[in-house]
């Protein structure tokens, strides 16, 4: 079980990372005039695969016993659920509205994926 609450920590932070970049990334697009493309589009997809994977380790994690405070799950569900929220609104829209709430979504992720770092040792 410890190499799968280690590979859940490594991956958190990898989120974390990953979802700054990627929010950054998404804002500097948009002041340039920019909209949402396959680059960046792709990077969301391939960012909430991460977030996926990571709440599977963490559900294995949980069902082998290990527990944590109750807000950590509270920012997992959170950043499972953020980035297909903000496409069922934004499906519609213009590429470029979307590419600003997609990147805000992702920085909002990451101060969950900090969030939920925080708690996973308290």
């Amino acid at each position: 079980m410890s190499i799968i609450a280690e590979l859940h920590g490594t991956l958190a932070q990898t989120v974390m990372y990953y979802f700054f970049v990627i929010g950054v990334w998404g804002i500097i697009e948009y002041v340039r005039g920019g909209e949402l493309g396959g680059n960046i589009g792709g990077a969301f997809v391939i960012g909430q695969i991460l977030v996926c994977v990571q709440v599977l380790l963490g559900i294995v994690i949980l069902a082998g016993g290990y527990r944590v405070l109750s807000t950590h799950y509270l920012y997992g569900i959170s950043a499972i659920i953020s980035l297909p929220f903000a496409w069922s609104y934004m499906r519609s829209r213009h590429p470029r509205q979307a590419l600003m709430v997609y990147s805000l979504v992702a920085l909002w992720i990451f101060g969950l994926a900090i969030r939920g770092i925080i708690t996973a040792g308290g």
